[in-house]
């Protein structure tokens, strides 16, 4: 681990500690967390030990569209670097209770960002600007035939680079399903989770989604809200 990076890790142990005591509350320290983005913001591939540009084996050597390299984790965070091979793309998919920092350090990608929507204002809230009422309880009751169906609302559409004045934030309660597209050749991303997943007990688990379109559903006008259903993890 190099200096840079070592020094990221550490600021993301400061500045996460007490989202991992209390997942509700962002940072206490807001200064530290604009040291943190700041930090990342200055890596470079040659900081995470590659080479620029950097190209994964061809398809007959490694036949996969995405890989992962593992940095670090403990129990605060995780670190790591994603590869996407141009064209490809991490399905919609979520972070439960996370944060997560993304900072692109080749080519550039798309991140589509949904907020779940739940009466459960515990798991994630729906924003005041929304009304139960009318067509969104319509949509509800559908939801209900359907353990595994809820209903998202867009956050963001933005197109992330090298070029970027700051790290793209994501926080445990807005925005907190996305799906990442690679648009300008091989990307790289270095990427930190507060906490990391927790497969093992299951509170924090890597969940896939896929949009889906309800039978009869062309009468309920719900502007840009959509269906979203679990869907089976594609890699």
């Amino acid at each position: 681990m190099t200096t840079k990076i070592a020094k990221v890790g550490n600021l993301a142990l400061h500045v996460f500690r007490s989202h991992f005591l209390r997942v509700a509350t962002l940072t206490e320290d807001p200064e530290a967390l604009r040291h943190l983005l700041a930090s990342v913001s200055s890596l470079t591939l040659n900081d995470v030990g590659l080479q620029s540009p950097f190209t994964l084996p061809p398809p007959h050597q490694l036949n996969a569209p995405v890989a992962y390299m593992h940095i670090t984790e403990n129990e605060v965070f995780s670190m790591g670097m994603f590869i996407l091979r141009p064209g490809s793309r991490i399905p919609l998919h979520g972070h439960p209770g996370m944060f997560g920092v993304i900072r692109v350090m080749q080519g550039s990608m798309r991140c589509r960002s949904f907020t779940p929507l739940s009466r459960e204002p515990d798991i994630s809230p729906i924003p005041e600007s929304n009304n139960l009422g009318g067509t969104t309880t319509v949509m509800w009751r559908r939801a209900s035939a359907s353990p595994d169906l809820t209903i998202a609302e867009p956050y963001a559409d933005k197109l992330l680079g090298v070029a970027d004045d700051s790290p793209c934030l994501l926080t445990p309660r807005l925005g907190n399903l996305h799906e990442l597209t690679a648009v300008d050749g091989t990307v790289v991303f270095l990427d930190i989770l507060s906490p990391p997943y927790d497969h093992d007990l299951g509170t924090r688990e890597c969940l896939f989604y896929r949009e889906v379109d309800l039978p009869n559903s062309n009468e309920v006008k719900y502007n840009s809200r959509l269906f979203i259903d679990k869907a089976n993890i594609p890699f």
